[in-house]
């Protein structure tokens, strides 16, 4: 077009390509966050780099993009730049796609500023005035639309306190500080950053938050649920139906197999003594094979517990369940119980807390995710690769390309096994990203710079991935599942596996709730075409509870489950075939071209109807 000024600045493709700044700061977390001369230079040089950055990088992605909006935002909301603060945070909100996101975006800035114009210095008068500004702004909002954000706000307003949070910061910011030898990332400046923020602007305003948000909650208690769009599409298929055996994959962290007795797969050359009876490297695989955390053969349909520090099994379960119902908006007895735990746990036990929290839920995740994936199809036969993936914040040991080697000979292992199984169908709810090894190999001080972890994970990325891709592509007349990532992200530029290959038998999958809307969390891409509900989901957990729990982990294997009830009634389809099955079933997300949600009933009615 005539007149317009090219743009020259540098092409960002994946988060790989983004600059990398380092800062130096010495000390731990809590003595920065308190000198405030450090902290402005510390606000001043990452805001200085990060608006130097946008203009000499074309930042594409969306969500990179509101990053960078978010963080300019925070350092001059910092500064007292109030007016370049709404700016900067409005440019955010204009990125965002999810229409709860773009609800609850900047109330809380918006009331506060307003509050503090309007009282100046009167700590009483600007508490009132800021309780006033977010009611009026709260009640303008579309309750169904709001209500997880709302119940999010109102739950840490009943539980956070400054122990809490400094307790927080002296576990997970200080061990990384000290890692960073006086050289800090620009990730962990605006952890720094966010984390002042949250000790001198929200900390004493959230309980206000709270109270407001629960003042909503109350007040709609008696509105009628949103229409349930979800329920009405599954489908069961009757045993007396005429279809077979079909052999289903869970790839994940693990089966309690008790549970599943009459869906289970069995190795018919195996037997339970302690003795790799079949000579194929593991033992005991009676229903499917395991490998540990350095990803070697391991023994159990379940990943190990062992690494548990300070917990019990069954009380940590309990705060597993109690954290999903939570989340949901639920005050029951169980919930008040780990609230009060949270409220008393000392500060030097937080991040053991949190890292067998981590454990914990992994232990639970596979048993959970097996039992959407074969739900209503009696034709179902498990078999499970069973994994224990890292759990803890700072790992034990960095990452090395030998480990990245390890892993991906372990992917081709899976994929081996599963192809002499007879799996049609394996559901992958995970996902492994370079950027974490960056982080792992920064946590243990690994690498004189940034340049150099980044070329480091490259390297062990670079090995998984290529592995796992390999293994599928030899594989194709399995189909395999990937959910998308909680992240609100996209995939491709986060450079996620599996969810960011692209292979003819690999399909990934995004979360939408009952009333087809996207999750607050659900990660996207260009290639996630279709979603399936995946908001509190009801499934097991290993000793037989019902659970409700949420994730693009729980919509995957939704989209397995209809996989293996058109492969028990048609085995002759090709991977290719079940995906255009359930896609030409399917129906739009409301708002998001290009986007369909799966439909069970209606493709199993279709398949069964005939041509």
């Amino acid at each position: 077009m005539a007149g317009q000024v090219p743009d020259d600045r540098i092409p960002v493709r994946t988060a790989d390509d983004l600059p990398r700044h380092t800062y130096k700061v010495q000390g731990k977390s809590l003595d920065i966050l308190r000198d405030r001369k450090t902290m402005d230079r510390l606000v001043d040089a990452l805001l200085a780099d990060s608006l130097a950055d946008l203009r000499k990088y074309r930042i594409e992605d969306a969500s990179t993009l509101m990053a960078y909006y978010d963080r300019i935002a925070l350092a001059h909301d910092y500064k007292g730049d109030f007016t370049q603060a709404i700016a900067f945070g409005d440019k955010a909100k204009a990125l965002m796609t999810k229409e709860e996101e773009k609800a609850m975006s900047g109330i809380t800035r918006q009331a506060r500023i307003a509050a503090r114009l309007a009282a100046g210095n009167d700590e009483a008068a600007y508490l009132a005035r800021f309780r006033e500004e977010l009611r009026a702004i709260v009640a303008s909002l579309p309750f169904e639309l709001v209500k997880d954000k709302l119940v999010a706000r109102r739950n840490q307003g009943r539980t956070l306190t400054r122990e809490m949070v400094e307790g927080s910061f002296t576990a997970g910011l200080d061990p990384l500080l000290e890692a960073a030898k006086g050289e800090i990332s620009d990730g962990l400046a605006e952890q720094l950053l966010g984390a002042w923020f949250t000790l001198n602007v929200q900390l004493p305003l959230v309980s206000i938050i709270g109270e407001v948000c629960g003042e909503r909650i109350d007040a709609n208690a008696t509105m009628q649920a949103a229409e349930d769009r979800w329920t009405p599409r599954l489908v069961t298929l009757d045993a007396s139906a005429r279809a077979t055996p079909v052999v289903v994959g869970i790839w994940d962290s693990g089966v309690d197999t008790s549970l599943y007795p009459n869906n289970l797969w069995t190795n018919p050359h195996e037997q339970s003594n302690g003795v790799d009876d079949d000579g194929n490297g593991f033992v005991d695989d009676l229903h499917g094979i395991a490998f540990g955390l350095d990803r070697r053969p391991a023994v159990g349909p379940l990943s190990s517990i062992d690494g548990l520090q300070g917990g019990n099994k069954a009380q940590l379960m309990e705060f597993m369940i109690a954290q999903a119902d939570r989340g949901a908006g639920v005050l029951n007895d169980r919930v008040k119980a780990y609230e009060a735990f949270l409220r008393d746990l000392k500060a030097e036990d937080r991040s053991v807390f949190g890292d067998d929290m981590s454990l914990i839920d992994q232990y639970a995740h596979g048993t959970h995710v097996a039992g959407v994936a074969v739900a209503g199809n009696p034709f179902a036969r498990i078999v499970h690769v069973s994994e224990l993936w890292p759990w803890k914040e700072i790992p034990d040991d960095a990452p090395t390309v030998e480990f990245g080697k390890r892993w991906g000979d372990s992917e081709r292992q899976a994929v081996a096994y599963l192809k002499r199984s007879g799996a049609r169908v394996v559901n992958m709810s995970w996902r492994v990203a370079r950027s974490a090894f960056e982080e792992d190999l920064a946590a243990k001080g690994v690498g004189a710079s940034p340049a150099e972890r980044a070329e480091m994970a490259r390297k062990i990325f670079a090995e998984i991935r290529s592995a796992l891709e390999e293994a599928i592509r030899g594989a194709p007349e399995i189909l395999f599942v990937a959910g998308s990532g909680n992240e609100d992200n996209d995939v491709d530029f986060a450079e996620y596996v599996p969810a960011g290959l692209r292979l003819p038998n690999l399909i990934t999958v995004g979360a939408v709730n009952a009333q087809d809307r996207f999750t607050n969390f659900t990660s996207t891409g260009n290639g996630i075409e279709l979603y399936a509900n995946g908001y509190r989901i009801r499934s097991l957990i290993p000793g037989g509870q019902s659970v409700d729990f949420s994730g693009t982990s729980m919509a995957a294997p939704q989209v397995t489950n209809l996989a293996a009830k058109i492969l028990a009634l048609h085995p002759e389809l090709t991977p290719a075939q079940v995906v255009a099955a359930m896609r030409e079933h399917a129906e739009p997300v409301p708002g998001q071209v290009g986007r369909f949600i799966i439909n069970p009933k209606r493709t199993i009615e279709a398949l069964q109807r005939g041509p």
